[in-house]
């Protein structure tokens, strides 16, 4: 094998568990799992190039309903040819009939790779990582697998059996338009960006550690936060900027704890500096301000992990995690509308959990949280949907409070 490229595919969907067929690594999903009757679902398969050569990639799909036809797509053959090491995305509609029966249907997916030269493998089929993920509740979107490493192992299947499922009434819709869509994530000129990053970070780390403290983190952070979500239609109370910079500056102080989990913040932040032609000499700006929504995504995801080891379960799916991540994500990165709820749910929870570990200077953490429960108040109309969420924000600010009397 020559040099090892990044693992770009465990950055796009929870892949530490993935497939490979003829070195080239998927996954593949139903988007969404079930539908009503004349809905249309979209078969999502990722794929990643692990030859220094182009592969070509065959889809063939059997929908299992034939003769029937009441599931049908435009093509059950699908060709993708990737650039070496390319990753990228494939979406294939799949249409209904409204005269479907309800219930479950099978849609079986046989994947096809072949090099028209000889090639050497770039990537590995598997490997375990440097990020202990435990703390974490999800890790796709997040640039972890690029930067640090997450571990997987591919497993050889060519052939896989996915299940629809239809249920509801019927809901005719205008005729979708079936063409399958490719999108590129990542090619090699990528690699040149990326390594022109991690040159940079290995350089000058022990400056940008040092840039990087708890003050001027918390100080961009709360600053930063309050821009953000006055965009989103949600200004911050003071109490909730505290308590968002707190959860924010703890993510970053997270992966800072080790050496070996560093570049989970800063290579991402350089790569998007020499991406977009920044300035690199403060990394403050570059964190806390260009790297934003991806820092959000941090620590929702350590906000949810913080939840599962304090109650000793997950009070919500992965999937649900996720919806919440990508929604408060987009959000706080293109603006539109967002709930009060998808702030205190899970970043501000986070941010009572991690209150003690990210004390400023001078602080009193009682006030502090006197602050936040004003917030709180004030939103009650906004939270009353969500018991749980009401519950659980009382719990931690109790457990709060004791921990900051003690």
């Amino acid at each position: 094998m020559t040099t090892e490229y990044p693992d770009i595919l465990g950055d796009l969907v929870e892949a530490q568990q993935r497939f490979e067929v003829n070195g080239v690594h998927y996954q593949m999903a139903l988007d969404p799992e079930t539908i009503c009757p004349g809905e249309t679902s979209f078969l999502r398969i990722w794929l990643q190039n692990c030859w220094n050569v182009p592969v070509v990639v065959v889809i063939t799909l059997d929908l299992a309903t034939a003769p029937s036809a009441t599931l049908w797509v435009l093509q059950k053959r699908t060709e993708v040819p990737l650039e070496a090491a390319e990753v990228g995305e494939v979406n294939i509609p799949i249409a209904s009939a409204v005269e479907i029966l309800p219930g479950p249907h099978r849609v079986s997916v046989t994947i096809g790779a072949s090099c028209q030269t000889r090639g050497l493998y770039i990537r590995s089929q598997k490997t375990t990582g440097m990020l202990d993920t435990s703390v974490l509740g999800f890790t796709t979107g997040l640039s972890l697998a690029s930067s640090v490493g997450l571990g997987f192992v591919a497993h050889s299947a060519p052939r896989q059996e996915l299940t629809l499922q239809v249920k509801g009434a019927s809901r005719p819709v205008p005729p979708p338009d079936l063409t399958p869509t490719y999108l590129s994530h990542w090619v090699v000129a990528d690699l040149l960006v990326q390594g022109k990053a991690q040159q940079y970070v290995n350089e000058q780390r022990l400056f940008l550690l040092t840039k990087l403290n708890r003050p001027a983190l918390y100080r961009a952070f709360f600053e930063e936060s309050q821009r953000r979500f006055a965009e989103t239609s949600l200004p911050l109370h003071v109490g909730e900027a505290i308590f968002l910079a707190k959860v924010l500056t703890y993510a970053v102080e997270y992966f800072f704890q080790r050496l070996e989990w560093q570049d989970a913040i800063l290579v991402p932040a350089y790569t998007l500096a020499y991406r977009y032609g920044l300035a690199v000499y403060d990394p403050v700006p570059l964190v806390t301000c260009a790297d934003y929504p991806r820092m959000v995504r941090l620590a929702i995801s350590l906000s949810f992990g913080l939840l599962r080891r304090h109650l000793g379960r997950d009070p919500w799916t992965l999937p649900e995690q996720l919806a919440v991540a990508d929604l408060v994500t987009s959000r706080v990165d293109k603006g539109g509308n967002l709930s009060a709820e998808f702030l205190y749910l899970p970043l501000v929870l986070g941010g009572l959990m991690s209150a003690s570990q990210v004390q400023m200077p001078g602080e009193d953490l009682a006030h502090s949280l006197d602050l936040l429960d004003q917030a709180r108040r004030k939103r009650t109309a906004d939270l009353t949907e969500n018991p749980e969420l009401v519950t659980l924000l009382e719990q931690l600010l109790q457990s709060a409070r004791s921990h900051g009397a003690t």
